[in-house]
């Protein structure tokens, strides 16, 4: 998915540990989510997770490509910084 001149990658993970709010850990199905400067996949930028009941409401790809939209929304400007200062945004 090309989404603000970033390339995002989504791919089904299992056993993604979360800590509840009573501080146990628990493992749930959701998506690791990878952006990239470029389509080659070779120039990472950021790479996160997005859990069922913490960050995305469903176990579906449009809610983790949505999570993966707003995270790049709040930091464009930060990711833009960092390839300029590692002279990959020419």
């Amino acid at each position: 998915m090309l989404y603000h001149g970033f390339y995002v990658k989504i791919t089904p993970l299992r056993k993604i540990q979360r800590e509840k709010k009573d501080g146990s850990i628990v493992c749930y199905d959701g998506f690791q989510i990878e952006i990239f400067s470029d389509r080659a996949e070779e120039i990472p930028v950021d790479v996160f997770t997005a859990v069922v009941g913490f960050e995305i409401l469903s176990n579906s790809v449009q809610d983790a490509a949505q999570f993966a939209k707003d995270v790049i929304d709040s930091e464009e400007k930060a990711y833009l910084r960092l390839l300029e200062e590692y002279g990959e945004n020419d």
